[in-house]
């Protein structure tokens, strides 16, 4: 049993540290250190067993696996004349037989290796006589690569290699490593921009809805506010705080500037159906058709015409005025027509002078020529064309609307002229009505403005409108008289004429 220093418990001999307290545990005896050599002593290979502890170690040990004492022999400087020898090999016998393939210390008496099973029984041979060398490597030192061979001097054996020696290791050279050519990288393709689609229209109406719910909400806000400093300002009376009076005055500001911006909203203008348009171009160039082919009646007939032809023409004229207004009230032009071909005048024809009479020819049996007469004078002259004067361009002021087609005259003989929609139901007959040019669905108030003459100079005053009189795009304020110039622009809600003098 082994006692330990630190604590005084009984360990078994084979115990390396204390069960108790973790202590090492020291020998029963130690090993006598050996003498230091002398100057002059061979040198001498390192001991099998450890010097401190007395335990067994492996050649090539840098360490005692038991105790962790350094077993490196320091080697003495060897004097000049003196070759160094190698280690006396320790006794195989005595010591244990080392495993010539993993070189484990084996136990005096193995006949294989503990650690990987070889057979011992090249080991446990003697190993043959090794010549005096001048130089030697001591055992457990790292081998060096061998040198380049050489051709040994004749008539000195070569010496065979002990049976127990260690496969050199092989060197094997670092290989420089492959430096590859940067690799120019790859073109970056950038790919096609993608057409960003336009973003859809703001629908005019809901933004006009929008912002008309707004200005209300903001007018019944500013309201609410009012009435609550009014009740505030009449419960102080003299003593009302300036907080509340200036308040007050911001609210009313408030709400008339809503109001004003509600009044002056205009709403967007009806969207326009491809397909009605399609149909008023249609009607215009039917009508036109139709008109062309009355005036040629017209023409041709001269003071004879028929009542009917007359007739036709002017609700002919009627309905293409009609369309093109519907067509001007939906904000688009009318498609360009062809102006008709006026027909070439008639040359006046001169009746051939009355022959005398033949007698009539003797006709042959088999002859079926019919003989042809020329019509009487009264009905070449009944069916001759009257040429008509070219019309004159009329001369005054009036009103000239965008398609360059339509005018109203301002009559002359009166000072005071009203423009809107007749209402026969109301009783309101203006002297110009614009409800045959769009000013039904153009926003046009049946008394909307009054047209007013001065010696010689006009001017327009607007009658309280709901779409309002604008002049140059100027809004005219109900009551107060705009002159008008020539070539002024003059809109009455939103059908828009030109005043020329």
């Amino acid at each position: 049993m082994i006692t330990c220093s630190t604590c005084g418990a009984l360990n078994d001999p084979v115990n390396r540290f204390c069960d108790q307290c973790g202590s090492r545990l020291e020998p029963g005896g130690v090993a006598p250190q050996a003498p230091p050599p002398a100057l002059n002593a061979q040198p001498t290979a390192a001991a099998p067993v450890c010097p401190s502890c007395g335990a067994m170690v492996l050649p090539g040990q840098a360490f005692c696996e038991e105790c962790g004492t350094a077993l490196a022999v320091a080697v003495q400087p060897a004097s000049g004349d003196v070759p160094t020898m190698f280690a006396a090999a320790p006794d195989i016998a005595a010591v244990g037989p080392v495993c010539p393939a993993c070189g484990h210390q084996n136990l005096p008496g193995d006949r294989f290796c503990d650690s990987c099973g070889a057979s011992l029984a090249a080991a446990a041979m003697p190993a043959p006589p090794i010549s005096d060398v001048p130089t030697a490597a001591a055992p457990g030192e790292p081998a060096m690569p061998p040198p380049e061979p050489f051709a040994a001097p004749p008539g000195e054996p070569a010496m065979p290699p002990p049976a127990f020696e260690q496969p050199l290791p092989t060197m094997i050279e670092a290989v420089a490593p492959v430096i590859e050519p940067p690799v120019a990288p790859p073109p970056v393709v950038e790919p096609p921009v993608a057409p960003v689609a336009a973003p859809p229209a703001v629908d005019a109406q809901a933004e006009y809805e929008a912002r008309r719910q707004t200005l209300t909400g903001e007018i019944a806000r500013q309201q609410q506010i009012i009435a609550q400093f009014e009740q505030m300002q009449a419960m102080f009376g003299a003593a009302t705080p300036h907080a509340v009076a200036q308040g007050l005055a911001e609210a009313r500001d408030a709400l008339a500037k809503a109001e004003a911006e509600l009044a002056a909203l205009q709403p967007p203008p009806p969207p326009v159906d491809p397909a009605v348009v399609a149909r008023l171009n249609d009607e215009i160039a039917r009508q036109q058709q139709i008109i062309a082919q009355f005036e040629q009646m017209q023409a041709m007939f001269g003071a004879a015409t028929p009542h009917a032809v007359a007739q036709g023409l002017a609700e002919a004229r009627d309905a293409l005025a009609k369309a093109e207004a519907e067509l001007a009230a939906l904000g688009v032009a009318a498609a360009p027509v062809a102006p008709p071909v006026a027909p070439a005048p008639a040359a006046p024809v001169v009746a051939p002078p009355v022959a005398p009479p033949v007698p009539p020819a003797s006709v042959e049996p088999d002859d079926t020529a019919a003989t042809v007469t020329s019509p009487p004078p009264d009905l070449l002259a009944a069916s001759a064309p009257t040429i008509l004067a070219p019309p004159v361009a009329p001369t005054g002021p009036r009103l000239v609307f965008d398609d360059g087609k339509h005018e109203i005259v301002l009559p002359m003989d009166k000072t005071e002229i009203t423009v809107g929609r007749e209402d026969p139901i109301s009783g309101i007959h203006p002297e110009i009505d614009l409800t045959p040019f769009g000013g039904e669905s153009g926003g046009v108030s049946r008394q909307h403005a009054r047209l007013i003459q001065s010696g010689g100079h006009w001017a327009v005053v607007d009658l309280g409108s709901t779409n309002y009189t604008r002049v140059d795009g100027v809004r005219v304020e109900p009551g107060a008289p705009q002159p008008l110039k020539d070539g002024a622009r003059v809109q009455f809600g939103r059908l828009a004429v030109t005043f020329k003098l």
